[in-house]
C-alpha cells in the first residue's frame, strides 16, 4: 500500500514559509517548558561532509547542563515521503550531531517510511489542513459555512508505528502535549501514549 488511510487526499496549498513558521511555532510552544529551550528557522549547520541547511533547529538542556539538539525538516511533496527521504534525514541528523531528529510532510508518508522512522528514531508528523480534523455523517459535500469557527487553520497528525499498529496524536496551538512528550521521552522516536 504506498498511500495508506492516514495521508491526506490533497496535501495543503500552503506557501513554505507559512508552513514552517508554524512548525517553529508549535515547536517554541513544546519545548517553552524545557531547560535552555531554543528554535531556529532556516540554519546552517556544519556536521561532517560539510555545511547543511537544516530547516529548523532546536537545543535544550537535560541533566543540568547536557546539550540535546533536534534537527527538524518540513518537506512539501506531492506524493507521500518515501523512505529514503526519512534515511535521507536521519544520515543528516547524524552528521550534524543531533540526537533527535523530526520530519513534517505536507503529503503524509508510506508505510515503509513510517517503519524506518520507528527504527531510526525520527518522529513523523503530517501537516494538513485544520478542516481535515472535522468530520460529518452528511452524504452532501460540506460547505465553507457547514464548518465550526473554531476550527484551526493547520493541524499536525503525529504518527508512528510499533509492530503492527500504526497511531496518531494530534498536535495544534492548543494542543502541544505530543510534540512536548517527544521532547522530554528519552527514546529518538515518537513516545508511547497511555
Amino acid at each position: 500500500m504506498t498511500n495508506p488511510r492516514w495521508n491526506p487526499d490533497n496535501p495543503i496549498e500552503i506557501a513554505p514559509e507559512v508552513y514552517e513558521k508554524q512548525v517553529v511555532s508549535w515547536l517554541r510552544s513544546a519545548g517553552q517548558e524545557l531547560q535552555g529551550f531554543t528554535v531556529n528557522h532556516l540554519e546552517k549547520i556544519h556536521g561532517r561532509g560539510g555545511e547543511y541547511s537544516i530547516d529548523g533547529w532546536a537545543e535544550f538542556e537535560i541533566f543540568g547542563g547536557t546539550k540535546i539538539c533536534v534537527l527538524v525538516e518540513c518537506k512539501k511533496h506531492r506524493r507521500p515521503i518515501e523512505r529514503d527521504v526519512i534515511l535521507g534525514v536521519h544520515a543528516k541528523a547524524q552528521a550534524v550531531g543531533a540526537q533527535k531528529s523530526l520530519a513534517f510532510s505536507t503529503s503524509g508518508f508510506q508505510k515503509g517510511a513510517i517503519e524506518f522512522a520507528a527504527s531510526a528514531g525520527v518522529a513523523l508528523v503530517i501537516f494538513v489542513n485544520g478542516k481535515l480534523t472535522y468530520v460529518t455523517r452528511s452524504r452532501e459535500p460540506l460547505c465553507e459555512a457547514g464548518y465550526p469557527p473554531d476550527l484551526p487553520d493547520f493541524v499536525g497528525q503525529m504518527i508512528w508505528s510499533e509492530g503492527n499498529r500504526t497511531s496518531i496524536s494530534t498536535v495544534t496551538d492548543d494542543r502541544i502535549n505530543p510534540l512536548a512528550e517527544w521532547f522530554r521521552s528519552e527514546r529518538e522516536g515518537p513516545f508511547r501514549q497511555n
